[in-house]
C-alpha cells in the first residue's frame, strides 16, 4: 500500500480524524544518546547477560566482592573508583583514591588481580604523617581460590560485633596460611622517604638486592641474605 493509500484508510478508520501513529525501529539496538553533563553516583557497564564489565561509583555505592558472577561483602573496603571484571564475573581490578584531611593521609592506586586471586601488578601512591612513597609494585600469588576468603569477608561485614568481625578475620588469616599463604611483594621500583629505589625480593618477599639513590643524591646496590643482612655494598 502506497503512502497515500495507507493515509487515506488511516483517516476512514479514524472517522476523520489522523490517528497517533508509533513507527518500531526495524534495527533492535537503540541508538547512542548524547549527554553534555551527567551526575550519577554508579554507572555499571554489562555484558549482555547482565554480569559487571566495569563499575564506577562513590564511596556509598561501590561494590562488594564478586567471584563467578556473585557478589561479596567487603570487611574494610572504602572509597570510590573504578572496578574491572573478566568474562568470568571476577572483580580483576581497579583504580581507587581516598584522603583523610584529619590526619592527612591520602592513596590511590590502580591493581591488576591474577586470576582467581589477589592483585599482581599495581601503580601505587600512599602518604601518611609525612612520609610518601610511590612506585610499581609486583606481588608473587599462590594458585588456591580466593572465593572462600570472600565468603568470609561477607560474614565480616555482616558481623554484629567488633570482637566477631575480629574472629572471623583470623579465620580468613589462618585459611591464607594454610593454603600457602597470601602471597609476597616481589618488586618494588619508585620512591620511598626520599629516596629512588628498585627493591627486589625472594619467594617468601625478604629484599635480596636493593639499588638506591638516596635523598642525598648516594647511589648504591645491597645484597642482602635472608635474614636482611647487607653481605655485599657497592657504592661511589
Amino acid at each position: 500500500m502506497g503512502w497515500k493509500a495507507w493515509a487515506a484508510a488511516a483517516l476512514a478508520f479514524g472517522g476523520g480524524t489522523m490517528l497517533p501513529l508509533t513507527f518500531a525501529s526495524a534495527d533492535p539496538q537503540p541508538g547512542p544518546t548524547t549527554f553534555d553533563e551527567i551526575n550519577v553516583q554508579r554507572l555499571n557497564i554489562v555484558e549482555p547477560n547482565g554480569r559487571y564489565r566495569l563499575v564506577l561509583a562513590n564511596s556509598a555505592r561501590f561494590p562488594g566482592l564478586f567471584m563467578n558472577g556473585r557478589e561479596y561483602r567487603h570487611h574494610s573496603r572504602s572509597g570510590g573508583g573504578m572496578w574491572f571484571y573478566n568474562d568470568d564475573g571476577d572483580e580483576v581490578g581497579g583504580l581507587t583514591y581516598r584522603s583523610n584531611a584529619a590526619n592527612r593521609s591520602a592513596s590511590a592506586s590502580i591493581m591488576f588481580d591474577q586470576y582467581k586471586q589477589d592483585q599482581t601488578v599495581g601503580l601505587e601512591y600512599a602518604e601518611s604523617g609525612g612520609r610518601r612513597s610511590a612506585g610499581l609494585r609486583v606481588w608473587d600469588r599462590p594458585d588456591y581460590s580466593i572465593e572462600p576468603l570472600m565468603e568470609m569477608s561477607d560474614r565480616a561485614a555482616r558481623a554484629q560485633t567488633d570482637d566477631e568481625r575480629n574472629r572471623i578475620r583470623a579465620e580468613m588469616r589462618t585459611f591464607a596460611e594454610a593454603n600457602g599463604g597470601g602471597g609476597a611483594e616481589r618488586v618494588f621500583a619508585g620512591k620511598t622517604s626520599g629516596d629512588a629505589l628498585v627493591r627486589l625480593a625472594d619467594p617468601q618477599g625478604r629484599p635480596r638486592l636493593v639499588m638506591r639513590v638516596a635523598s642525598d643524591g648516594t647511589p648504591s646496590i645491597d645484597f642482602l641474605d635472608e635474614n636482611g643482612r647487607v653481605t655485599r655494598s657497592i657504592s661511589q
